[in-house]
């Protein structure tokens, strides 16, 4: 019952998010980046792990950030591994079509202040539904105790998106229009 609702709202954002254009991306992506550089959990910072947008995720990588080590995935099969990144200019095209570090790219020891997390969608509980194949569920569940932080459209949040046990929530919450904590936050702003 839980797969069929999923799949069921994965159609309905993936069918919304055709409809955003690219101009209301880049704009809504800098909104999202200046309530990002206001944040002092995001300014006190100093490793992240983040993600190469896709066409309907928000872009928290232009500029890059300055004074931060960046992590950034790079698929192997079923999974994902960090590696750490300096530039924009040392990523090219991998699986998906997602711009991705090269596999000679030094691994990431995964000691992230933050990990930025993509989603289809997201509610103000901190829960997430990802796209489906299970990239960041799997990533996530291998580092519990880092900071989580949902990063989305405000068309992509919901007042709840269905959920099961391996669903790891949210720590935060960017959006264009608001950065939301919830009570897991562990860290003082």
């Amino acid at each position: 019952m839980i797969r069929l609702e999923k799949q069921r709202l994965r159609t309905e954002i993936r069918a919304m998010l055709i409809g955003l254009s690219s101009a209301a991306q880049s704009s809504a992506s800098a909104k999202i980046r200046a309530l990002l550089d206001s944040w002092p959990v995001w300014k006190m910072a100093s490793t992240i792990c983040a993600f190469c947008a896709l066409s309907g995720e928000p872009d928290i990588l232009a500029p890059w950030p300055k004074g931060k080590s960046v992590s950034l995935p790079l698929v192997a099969g079923d999974d994902i591994s960090m590696r750490r990144v300096a530039s924009q200019h040392e990523l090219s095209p991998g699986s998906f079509g997602i711009l991705e570090p090269s596999s000679s790219a030094p691994a990431s020891p995964g000691d992230w202040d933050l990990i930025f997390v993509p989603g289809l969608a997201f509610d103000r509980n901190g829960g997430r539904l990802g796209r489906g194949r299970g990239y960041y569920d799997r990533f996530l569940a291998l580092h519990p105790n880092t900071l989580r932080v949902g990063v989305c459209f405000d068309e992509q949040l919901r007042p709840s998106v269905p959920s099961e046990p391996h669903d790891l929530p949210m720590h935060a919450l960017i959006t264009p229009s608001a950065l939301l904590t919830f009570e897991t936050l562990r860290v003082s702003e």
